[in-house]
């Protein structure tokens, strides 16, 4: 009996696996292709606005404008796509997504044949909004797939941790796979027909790998023939019969500590855009006084992001275990501020970006997993898709925030330096605000 019950147990893991390994893959190669080249597309634009078409700093709004209104657009294709995705299924649309943001990153080579000023920032800002629709498609595609293999194999966490983990990989090492592969090969539009191959094989690889399973979720209440499920009640195998509302998401902001939770979200997304955007940037631009930042600028966004998912894990049971929530998400934005302050410092130097790079990285993670498990725990299942769909909402409208902020302040109010003591302010004084809440409303 014990004998057989293991083998059914390696079984249900196999299958489990195989299953997983198409929406994996596709998470992995689709994340790892886009930010591989959306860290050089910032630089390719930053350098075309400010030396070839000599606009000086005043180019680098021209660049926030462009990544913030990338951020904002993706996070607000995704609420949309979602709906597509249980309308038509998510494989279609994962292979519509990777297509279209191939012809988008292999527009951007055209984009480079634009001699003058007006042509070239039009083309390369459809280019990034297409990409935009792409990634929103893509990311609403492999998460619902994810949701339908949780009911299929039962395992809830363990579907959504392998599939957020496999996007936050790709995430992670993609900037830095973008800036080694343009410093090797001395070209970034290289790096472009790179990223486009790998969307091309992502679409590819989900036509064979990545099958409908739908029609298998079943439908709650019927695995017990002896509780019969309400004539009112929707199955999960069937597709949508309304459009998704705006007044969802909004209501979310209903209940205090929820909306304080997503207020919360919004600024550490403005932190978080700024550091994964800008710093980069700014080693860049730093490269003539610091050398190895030549190669290294696109290396600090992934030291950071593989800081903070490594750090994510252990301090999620370190929250549990204190039954503590609100004290360390403000922590987690006054260390992000001291981080922005240790990238502005009087001298920048391989050794503080590292670090700062880590600090970044731990307190974005602490920041992350205090709202999720707030939110979690503040809402209701039959409200919980609302509530986090409108935190994925605010997330991608805080990056976009940031970009454009971030420019602005490097283009007209004292360089790099000025904006990241800025936007430390920001965060500082938000931690601080959003302690007094918690302390005023008991908050823990």
């Amino acid at each position: 009996m014990v004998e057989a019950a293991g083998i059914e147990s390696t079984e249900r893991h196999q299958s489990f696996a195989r299953a997983f390994a198409g929406v994996g893959a596709m998470a992995i190669l689709t994340y790892m292709g886009e930010y591989a080249a959306f860290i050089i597309v910032l630089v390719y634009l930053s350098d075309k606005f400010t030396v070839q078409f000599q606009m000086g700093t005043v180019g680098y709004a021209l660049v926030g404008t462009i990544s913030g209104v990338f951020l904002i657009a993706s996070g607000l294709a995704a609420i949309y796509m979602g709906h597509l995705c249980d309308l038509y299924g998510r494989r279609r649309m994962m292979i519509i997504g990777c297509l279209v943001g191939a012809v988008s990153l292999s527009s951007l080579i055209v984009a480079n044949s634009f001699s003058q000023l007006v042509p070239f920032a039009v083309a390369t800002a459809a280019s990034m909004v297409t990409l935009a629709m792409a990634h929103g498609t893509y990311t609403a595609a492999t998460l619902a797939y994810g949701g339908d293999l949780a009911e299929v194999h039962q395992t809830m966490g363990k579907a959504y941790g392998l599939v957020d983990g496999a996007e936050f990989a790709g995430y992670a090492f993609g900037p830095a796979l973008g800036s080694t592969v343009a410093f090797l090969l001395r070209s970034r539009t290289d790096v472009f027909e790179m990223s486009t191959s790998l969307l091309l094989v992502s679409a590819v690889l989900a036509v064979f790998f990545m099958p409908e399973v739908r029609h298998l979720v079943q439908p709650r209440g019927e695995a017990h023939h002896d509780e019969p499920e309400p004539a009112s009640a929707h199955s999960h195998a069937h597709v949508h019969d309304h459009s998704a509302s705006w007044r969802d998401y909004l209501a979310a902001f209903k209940l205090p500590i929820v909306g304080v939770a997503l207020l919360t979200t919004f600024v550490g997304a403005v932190g978080f855009s700024a550091f994964f955007t800008f710093v980069p940037l700014y080693a860049h631009f730093l490269q003539g006084i610091v050398p190895p930042f030549s190669f290294l600028y696109g290396y600090f966004a992934s030291i950071m992001a593989v800081s903070g998912i490594l750090f994510m894990v252990p301090f999620g049971h370190f929250v549990d275990r204190r039954q503590r929530r609100m004290p360390y998400l403000v922590a987690g934005l006054v260390a992000a501020a001291a981080s922005l302050l240790l990238v502005a410092g009087l001298q920048a130097t391989v050794e503080s970006f590292i670090l700062a790079s880590v600090t970044f990285g731990l307190s974005i993670g602490a920041v992350r997993v205090g709202q999720l498990v707030i939110l979690a725990e503040s809402s209701h299942p039959s409200n919980r898709a609302a509530v986090m769909g409108t935190n994925h909402a605010m997330e991608h409208v805080g990056y976009g925030v940031a970009a454009i902020l971030a420019g602005t302040l490097v283009a007209y109010v004292g360089g790099f330096v000025s904006a990241f003591r800025f936007l430390s302010l920001i965060l500082l004084l938000a931690g601080l605000a959003f302690l007094l809440y918690s302390r005023k409303a008991r908050v823990k």
